[in-house]
């Protein structure tokens, strides 16, 4: 029930059921819900339909000719339903990764009161350690945010 309150308002317009008709029927829906996710996790089988996206296409960036199939990317929008499975295993797995103290201390990703701003003030701290320290102090960054649209898709392909 916490997960499915849990749960953000975006919503695919393609999807069967929406995140509010869950919400309003989750006392019901709950323990159906239960057994068959537990079932999945028992097994290890996800139900194919887990698997069906609805496919949105949007422009990389504005101001591009929208009639060029080139400019749009897809957009993989999954079930609200295989969605609460997903945070349902990623909630467990992290939470056993952290009783067994698995994940590293500076890792910043699937974990409470971390971002990427406590990341950049880490290393912003330990820029000025070494610099008080009398040390000298490198920072080299890498920006990959466009790498895919560089990439040779006939190569990669």
């Amino acid at each position: 029930m916490k997960l499915i309150n849990a749960l953000p308002d975006k919503q695919s317009a393609t999807d069967p059921l929406p995140t509010w008709l869950l919400r309003r029927s989750a006392d019901v829906l709950a323990p159906f819900l239960c057994q068959l996710f537990n079932l999945s996790l028992q097994h290890g089988c996800v139900p194919s339909s887990f698997s069906a996206s609805y496919i949105t296409l949007l422009l990389k960036k504005a101001g591009l000719h929208p009639a060029d199939v080139r400019f749009y990317r897809p957009i993989s929008n999954l079930t609200v339903i295989s969605k609460l499975l997903e945070r349902i295993v990623s909630s467990q797995l992290v939470e056993y990764l952290k009783d067994k103290g698995l994940l590293p201390d500076l890792r910043s990703v699937y974990r409470a009161m971390h971002s990427t701003e406590t990341s950049v003030l880490k290393v912003f701290s330990d820029i000025l350690l070494a610099l008080d320290s009398g040390n000298l102090a490198m920072l080299t960054m890498l920006d990959l945010s466009a790498a895919f649209d560089s990439v040779d898709h006939d190569t990669l392909l």
